[in-house]
């Protein structure tokens, strides 16, 4: 009971912070492998109707040019963002939003939308979904050997892979992920699940633009992790992201890859900085002051099948 009422205390505590909400993509089928960053489409409908009721959802673009020209804003703030660009954002998600007229911003990998490609966790994910291996030796990346005969021995070892993965420098992590791929390709048949993990068009980001509902924001060129790049790479993945992006209008917006406190440095900032971009998100876990570095504003990620109660506890402040 008292947690139940948490929510409630901890929104009102907080009502002069701003949440910022993280999302992926939406699903409107079941995949037999759970993925924690597309979130089904009954869960993400109740939640944004739950944002909608307690909270005053307005454009990222908006709240911080609010912010930068000293203005108030009202009392429990909230900002849906997207990460990555997966195409489910425009035929699931979308519908939604203009539905109950609630505005988000999408963060695009430029690099790979209106492409074929898979962005590399998204790939990561399928080719252990897919797999008919029954067991990998991982021990030649520093890892252990994992039993893949069932979903639970595929989500532990998907999330150990991807974890190590996102340590290395480009190079070992590209060739590393070259190796595991190839093992686990071995004797794959296509599921038809990676359709889950199609990104947007160009056409359908002209679309959402267009509605005055959705603003877009850079996300890198190819979704590496900065601190991961060396100079050249990381200032050509910033500078052209936001290239691409500005033709949708002034004021970027930005999204560092992955977003831990350990996958960006000041090199990606004073980039930024110099592009005069509003700000950059993290995936570091909180509400944001008004005083707050917009350099690193924090979110509050969602994931797939997470309590109700939980999220009311989450974008309040509890938790």
């Amino acid at each position: 009971m008292i947690l139940i009422k948490a929510h409630h205390f901890f929104r009102f505590i907080n009502r002069k912070k701003i949440a910022i909400i993280m999302y992926h993509g939406v699903l409107t089928n079941e995949m037999p492998l759970s993925c924690w960053w597309q979130l089904p489409y009954g869960e993400f409908k109740w939640q944004i109707e739950y944002l909608k009721k307690y909270y005053t959802v307005m454009p990222l673009r908006v709240v911080l040019q609010k912010v930068r020209q000293g203005e108030s804003l009202p009392d429990n703030t909230a900002v849906i963002t997207f990460d990555d660009g997966l195409k489910n954002n425009y035929t699931a998600a979308y519908p939604l939003l203009k539905e109950l007229n609630l505005p988000a911003t999408i963060f695009v990998a430029t690099g790979f939308i209106g492409t074929d490609r898979l962005l590399w966790p998204d790939e990561l994910f399928m080719l252990f979904l897919e797999t008919k291996t029954d067991k990998i030796d991982l021990s030649a990346f520093g890892l252990r050997s994992f039993s893949l005969a069932t979903t639970a021995g595929k989500k532990e070892a998907h999330e150990a892979v991807n974890e190590h993965l996102k340590t290395l420098k480009l190079k070992e992590k590209n060739e590393s992920f070259s190796q595991i791929k190839k093992i686990l390709s071995h004797g794959a048949n296509s599921t038809g699940y990676s359709d889950n993990f199609k990104l947007l068009s160009w056409e359908d980001v002209d679309v959402m633009n267009k509605s005055g509902l959705i603003d877009f924001g850079a996300h890198t060129c190819t979704h590496e992790i900065l601190s991961n790049l060396d100079d050249k790479s990381l200032n050509d993945e910033i500078r052209n992201s936001c290239a691409r992006i500005s033709q949708y209008g002034p004021n970027l917006l930005f999204a560092y890859p992955n977003g831990r406190q350990q996958d960006f440095d000041q090199r990606a900032k004073v980039i930024l900085k110099q592009l005069d971009v509003l700000c950059s998100l993290t995936t570091i876990r909180g509400l944001n002051l008004l005083s707050e570095d917009p350099y690193e504003l924090k979110r509050l990620g969602v994931g797939h099948n997470i309590p109700r109660e939980h999220f009311k506890l989450l974008c309040s402040g509890v938790l």
